[in-house]
């Protein structure tokens, strides 16, 4: 008989999921997998490509071993910005996966819990599959480790704006064309920032 099975719920209420999530954290580790490894450096190319507001929604995850709080990030970033963060996610997975950078076996990094007791159609939390969560932390203290950086995230973060203006066909050459007639505006302006963790943190 398998020990391998695939559970799909709807309509649970929310404290079922906490139930659920708590008995998860008890199985040992690799227990739960996700089709194709995800590696370190697929988890930083997206971590680096979306928005502030995503890279901290990840963060909260990471943070819960595999649990974020809508209620948590609400309280930072105020009722409107929760969709913005998981749209984000959702337009860099799909992008990442195009360009195979991104397993395609993993279609997304977190999954909503749906309504929670904070309200109607408000989100109550997030989980992360117990796997990928090692994975993004190794990838988020990359990170942050600063200035070495990684040119092309820069690149794909650039194109993904681009993306989302329409220009899908043309956005990573119209990135390049960008980050190269603007090279000696943005060394001044990288020598000359502010603190980008204060910054991004006030965001």
């Amino acid at each position: 008989m398998s020990d391998a099975y695939t559970l799909h719920v709807t309509g649970a209420p929310p404290d079922w999921f906490d139930k659920m999530h708590a008995l998860l954290a008890q199985l040992p580790d690799g227990t739960l997998t996700t089709g194709d490894t995800l590696t370190v450096e697929a988890a930083f190319d997206l971590f680096a490509r979306v928005t502030p507001d995503a890279r901290h929604l990840i963060r909260l995850a990471v943070d819960g071993n595999g649990r974020a709080l809508g209620a948590d990030f609400r309280a930072r970033h105020g009722e409107g910005r929760l969709n913005g963060a998981t749209t984000s996610l959702t337009r860099a997975v799909k992008a990442l996966t195009a360009q195979g950078r991104w397993p395609a076996s993993v279609p997304g990094v977190l999954t909503s819990t749906k309504a929670g007791p904070e309200g109607y159609r408000k989100t109550h939390a997030f989980t992360m599959a117990p796997a990928l969560v090692p994975v993004f932390r190794a990838a988020i203290h990359r990170y942050d480790k600063g200035p070495a950086g990684d040119p092309e995230a820069v690149v794909n973060n650039l194109a993904l704006l681009y993306e989302e203006l329409g220009r899908g066909d043309q956005a990573r050459h119209l990135a390049l064309r960008f980050l190269t007639r603007h090279a000696d505006d943005l060394a001044a302006w990288l020598a000359h920032r502010p603190d980008t963790q204060q910054t991004e943190g006030e965001a």
